[in-house]
């Protein structure tokens, strides 16, 4: 499964993960300005917006949820760690993406 994005800019890969509840929409207002700078990637998590849930039987903890954004990085031909900035959700799961790797940088906004 991959999970649904919208993507703006280039250079290294900045990942963006939404609060609960919400979409990659939650961060039209600043994607435009931070494309000017680098290759912004907004995502919709696993079971938000356009992305549908984890396989069936998968528990939605966030080191699952943070390991189907690996896959999904991965189908992107992203395979170096990666700067994320997340809110509430996101966050969290921001978080969890550095333990697991994933993450070059965090910024972690009300995990």
């Amino acid at each position: 499964m991959s999970w649904h994005f919208v993507q703006q800019g280039k250079g290294r890969p900045l990942v963006l993960l939404h609060g609960i509840g919400m979409s990659h929409a939650a961060w039209n207002p600043v994607l435009p300005f931070l494309a000017r700078e680098r290759r912004v990637i907004a995502f919709d998590i696993a079971g938000f917006g356009q992305t549908p849930p984890l396989a069936d039987g998968t528990i939605p903890t966030a080191e699952n949820i943070s390991r189907a954004l690996a896959q999904t990085l991965r189908k992107m031909d992203i395979h170096e760690p990666v700067d994320i900035a997340g809110n509430s959700l996101g966050g969290y799961l921001a978080l969890e993406a550095a333990k697991l790797g994933l993450a070059r940088s965090v910024v972690a906004l009300s995990p």
